[in-house]
């Protein structure tokens, strides 16, 4: 009996403990091919439903592994309300344009929660929707797409209509995703 309750004073002690650690969610691999293709993020393609999705695998036709695209930050810290991405935010003294994988432990993307986590220390895994496999850093405006010139950013071409800028002043490959900071 003595060693019945002993255990669940033990359990009962140790339990709020375990609540507090959280699993980061598995990450996307970027890119990932599905179908043959070369994926950049996440996407509808193959789905009846159209909800994004990525592989977590690096070859989804080899090992097919995947799970749903979350489009907000995911929670590093229970109770945390899960804060937007701050872009530009500075970290290690360096300054970061998009989310990275720098130090981070199973190589989540996190992005920080205000512009400068050296004195802050805030951050949040990034959404699944923010990654992307190609270069990134700031936008440059103006610049030329499609014989056009954009001075902010632009949802042209793009198929899931979110907001882009190129990365040089005159677009060949290299683009990211814009963020409310870089929305003029």
């Amino acid at each position: 009996m003595a060693s019945t309750v002993s255990s669940l004073m033990l359990i009962w002690a140790v339990l709020p403990l375990l609540a507090v650690h959280t699993v980061p969610p598995v990450p996307c691999v970027l890119p990932f091919i599905y179908n043959k293709t070369s994926y950049l993020n996440c996407t509808s393609d193959g789905r009846a439903d159209g909800k994004l999705w990525c592989a977590t695998t690096p070859d989804y036709d080899k090992d097919p592994q995947w799970k749903n695209c979350s489009d907000t930050e995911y929670v590093n810290v229970p109770g945390d309300a899960g804060q937007p991405c701050v872009f530009p935010f500075i970290y290690k003294g360096k300054t970061y344009y998009t989310c990275t994988n720098e130090d981070a432990q199973i190589g989540r993307f996190w992005c920080a929660t205000t512009g400068d986590y050296d004195k802050d220390r805030k951050w949040n895994y990034c959404a699944d929707t923010r990654l992307h496999a190609n270069k990134t850093g700031p936008c440059v405006f103006p610049f030329t797409y499609d014989d056009q010139s954009y001075s902010s950013c632009t949802a042209k071409g793009e198929k899931t209509g979110k907001l882009w800028c190129s990365l040089t002043k005159n677009y060949k490959s290299s683009w990211t995703y814009c963020d409310p900071s870089e929305i003029r």
